[in-house]
C-alpha cells in the first residue's frame, strides 16, 4: 500500500511539474484554496487520483482567470498548485 502511494506521489509530481515558475506565489495559493473550497473532502479528491486533481486544478485556474484574479502564467500556476495538492495528499 505504501509503495503504491509513493508511486502515485512520484507520478503526480512529474505530472504537475510546471513549465515555468509562477510569477506570483499568491496565485498558486489562490488556486490551492479554490480547489480546497470546491472539494472540502480532500481525502476523497486524493483517492480519485491524478486525473481528478488535474481536473479540479484546471477548473480552479479557469475560474480565477475568468475573474481576472491570476497575474502569472496559468499553466505554471496550475502546475505548481497541482503539485502542492498532490504533496498534501501524501502527507
Amino acid at each position: 500500500m505504501l509503495k503504491s502511494l509513493l508511486c502515485v506521489a512520484t507520478s503526480l509530481m512529474f505530472a504537475f511539474a510546471p513549465a515555468h515558475a509562477a510569477e506570483d506565489p499568491s496565485d498558486v495559493d489562490a488556486v490551492v484554496a479554490a480547489v480546497k473550497a470546491a472539494n472540502p473532502d480532500s481525502k476523497a479528491l486524493c483517492e480519485k487520483g491524478p486525473e481528478a486533481i488535474r481536473k479540479a486544478t484546471t477548473e480552479a485556474v479557469m475560474g480565477l482567470m475568468g475573474a481576472r484574479k491570476l497575474k502569472g502564467n496559468p499553466r505554471a500556476v496550475g502546475g505548481e498548485a497541482g503539485g502542492k495538492i498532490a504533496l498534501d495528499c501524501n502527507s
